[in-house]
C-alpha cells in the first residue's frame, strides 16, 4: 500500500509551493492527471522537472510548450 496518498481527505488541496510541488510530482508520476490545470503544472514545472518520470517530462514539456532541460 502506497502510503503517501491514502490517509489523504477527499477535498484536500494543497496551500504551500511545497505541497503543491509533492502533490504534482506523485500525481504526474503515477499517472493521475485529474484536476490538473495547465497554468499550476506550467508554475511548478521547473522546480518539479528532475523528480519527474522521463517520458513524463517529455510529454509535459510539449503540451506546455517549453523545455525540459
Amino acid at each position: 500500500m502506497w502510503v503517501w496518498d491514502y490517509n489523504l481527505p477527499k477535498n484536500w488541496k494543497p496551500k504551500t509551493d511545497e505541497e503543491w510541488e509533492w502533490y504534482l510530482v506523485r500525481k504526474i508520476n503515477y499517472s493521475d492527471y485529474d484536476g490538473f490545470k495547465k497554468d499550476d503544472v506550467k508554475k511548478y514545472f521547473f522546480k518539479i522537472r528532475k523528480y519527474l518520470d522521463p517520458y513524463k517530462r517529455a510529454m509535459l514539456s510539449d503540451y506546455l510548450g517549453v523545455s525540459y532541460e
